[in-house]
């Protein structure tokens, strides 16, 4: 992928991208750095999501359950975002939750940013793997050297990422982070959806 390789500051870059339902035409890999935006912080890049993108060395990953702490502070940091739009909350979901830990455990074992896994083609795919039947889901997705506070707020701040939060009718959310083989770059991945019936 060279034409990300421009924007990638090495091992200070923050990468964020998101997925919903498919648009009707092919999608377009975009790129905006920091110095095109002035909301971004120096060495961020968000893309659309739907290109494979080499932040890390591939490799051992280390990959833990989402702490209950963490899952509820992902979940009101949501929660207050869709809040402020008049929509209701989410709910933690434990098959979303499973479904965004395997997810960005293979991001960081691959070193990639992609919401494409290797068995599965996105979120509605992995949340089947895990026994959730949804209806409808979307995925945010972020890689760099981050924590919680800092990937959910950059999602609030991004518009693309903001609208998977606020879709209307979503219920369950689940959220996952795994560290790369480097030990410093961080994975997240999380799940919004909607439940069939």
């Amino acid at each position: 992928m060279n034409v990300f390789r421009y924007f990638l500051l090495p091992m200070v870059a923050l990468l964020l991208a998101a997925c919903a339902a498919p648009p009707a035409e092919p999608p377009t890999i975009t790129a905006r750095a920091s110095t095109l935006s002035p909301r971004l912080p120096k060495g961020v890049m968000r893309t659309d999501g739907h290109g494979e993108i080499l932040v890390a060395a591939a490799g051992q990953a280390r990959c833990v359950p989402t702490s209950p702490a963490a899952a509820a502070a992902a979940l009101a940091a949501t929660n207050r975002a869709r809040a402020a739009r008049g929509l209701a909350p989410l709910r933690t979901n434990a098959r979303l939750q499973r479904a965004a830990e395997a997810h960005a455990c293979e991001m960081a074992k691959r070193g990639a940013m992609t919401h494409a896994g290797t068995k599965t083609t996105g979120p509605m795919a992995r949340a089947k793997v895990q026994g959730y039947a949804p209806r409808l889901t979307a995925e945010n997705i972020a890689a760099g050297r981050f924590d919680l506070s800092r990937v959910l707020a950059e999602w609030s701040s991004s518009p693309d990422h903001l609208s998977n939060i606020v879709i209307s009718g979503t219920q369950d959310f689940g959220i996952g982070q795994a560290v790369a083989a480097d030990g410093k770059t961080t994975f997240w991945a999380a799940i919004y959806g909607k439940p069939r019936g």
